[in-house]
């Protein structure tokens, strides 16, 4: 492995807890601010303290790096990498006291168009996610591997719904039908990393969603292919976190889904 990538692993390793004890000790006030950037989405004072946080740490420890982050855009920088940060996935679970949250951080080599590191932490649930490419994925300090599942009516899956669902309805009602009449079942966390992380270790066999962001995906995305996953896009095509919308399976079931969902 690079020196550089393992750098900014171990920092990040270590660092990531003090972001998760921050986002727990604004948890426990149960009245902090929360604000709406639209129709169904907030953003706490938590989003935007957690983010500064990590923001300043990649500023002092790799100036030269180039940031993304959900809440503060984008840092240009000169070298060749670049941070992408979720400082909180799952804001409206957090704003309404669930424990399903938690802060994502991925490490982009832009030479490459990879992500090189995978670091998301669920402060609440005390399980840190983390994998460097080609090195496997782990929870805390377990190997974790994707479900054996061979067929649909065995798996278990899991969506999420984009904030803009109003004038989607009809398409993501026409997915869930498709894949719930095909399958065991479908849950919903309500943090797309969570989603990723579950599917990572086997919790959930299969995992669709529309609208993502690159922040909901990069960090979560590599844990996950690191476990074994399959990723691609809805059609079938390559996976990149660019890239809204995705398909990520055991690698069993994975063109089961896409030739029996007709997503479109």
């Amino acid at each position: 492995m690079h020196p550089e990538i393992i750098d900014r692993y171990n920092h990040f390793h270590n660092y990531i807890h003090k972001v998760g004890d921050f986002l727990i000790t604004i948890h426990q006030k149960k009245n902090f601010e929360i604000q709406k950037k639209g129709q169904f989405d907030l953003v706490t004072e938590a989003d935007l303290g957690s983010e500064k946080m990590v923001i300043e740490e990649i500023l002092q420890h790799f100036p030269q790096d180039s940031i993304l982050g959900e809440e503060s855009g984008e840092v240009k920088g000169n070298s060749d990498y670049r941070w992408i940060i979720d400082p909180l996935d799952g804001t409206t679970n957090y704003s309404h006291n669930l424990p399903l949250y938690g802060v994502s951080i991925g490490v982009e080599q832009i030479s490459s168009s990879q992500i090189v590191i995978g670091l998301v932490l669920f402060p609440e649930l005390k399980d840190l996610y983390h994998a460097v490419r080609g090195n496997g994925a782990f929870k805390n300090k377990d190997r974790i591997h994707v479900s054996q599942t061979l067929e649909l009516k065995d798996s278990l899956f899991t969506t999420g719904f984009p904030y803009d669902r109003g004038d989607k309805l009809d398409l993501l009602l026409s997915y869930y039908k498709n894949i719930l009449i095909r399958s065991r079942g479908i849950r919903r966390t309500g943090a797309a990393t969570l989603d990723l992380c579950w599917l990572a270790e086997g919790k959930f066999d299969g995992y669709y969603e529309i609208g993502l962001k690159p922040w909901d995906m990069a960090a979560a995305g590599l844990i996950a292919e690191e476990a074994g996953a399959q990723l691609s896009t809805m059609e079938g095509k390559e996976y990149s976190p660019y890239v809204p919308n995705l398909v990520a399976s055991n690698g069993k079931i994975h063109d089961k889904i896409l030739a029996e969902i007709n997503f479109q």
